[in-house]
């Protein structure tokens, strides 16, 4: 199953790079426009967007490697076996925030679908397709976030937030 996750992880961290990309061309063309006084409609918007999308594919490549912010001068401190329990426990409690908040993402991209909700502006630009995708990154985070719970688990490694396995 890592194995799964871990390409899915590379493809949408490429596809991250791609509209990073897109974005900077988005706001680039939008300034040289506006230098010539012809400023490009709802460029901005749209960059949101992409940036919107970049945040939420990239949350489970960073957590696949672990490189999510920690405070870990407390679990330094612990016993080896103390650590562990306690970085499992952090773990487990951060599959349960990532659910929280896949539902939650979730909720509200099918409320804007139905609703057809979209930023007003020179043209309406729909806001679904983006929280669509949110949802996808999400849906791979919460994979990527259980498979670091349960590898540490087999392993008898800590596996929590820092550990690098």
């Amino acid at each position: 199953m890592q194995r799964l996750v871990s390409v899915a992880n590379s493809a949408l961290s490429a596809f991250s790079g791609w509209l990073m990309l897109l974005m900077m061309l988005i706001l680039v063309a939008d300034f040289v426009a506006r230098l010539f006084g012809f400023p490009l409609q709802d460029m901005a918007q749209i960059s949101v967007f992409v940036m919107m999308i970049v945040i939420y594919l990239g949350f489970s490549g960073c957590e696949e490697n672990r490189e999510h912010v920690a405070l870990e001068f407390v679990t330094n401190a612990l016993p080896d076996r103390l650590r562990r329990k306690v970085l499992i426990f952090a773990q487990c409690l951060a599959v349960i925030a990532v659910a929280i908040l896949l539902y939650a993402v979730t909720v509200n991209a099918l409320k804007a679908y139905r609703t057809n909700e979209a930023i007003a502006g020179a043209m309406q630009i729909p806001t679904w397709p983006t929280k669509f995708l949110m949802v996808l990154g999400m849906v791979v985070f919460l994979l990527q976030a259980i498979l670091n719970v349960a590898r540490p688990v087999e392993r008898g490694e800590g596996g929590g937030v820092g550990d690098k396995i």
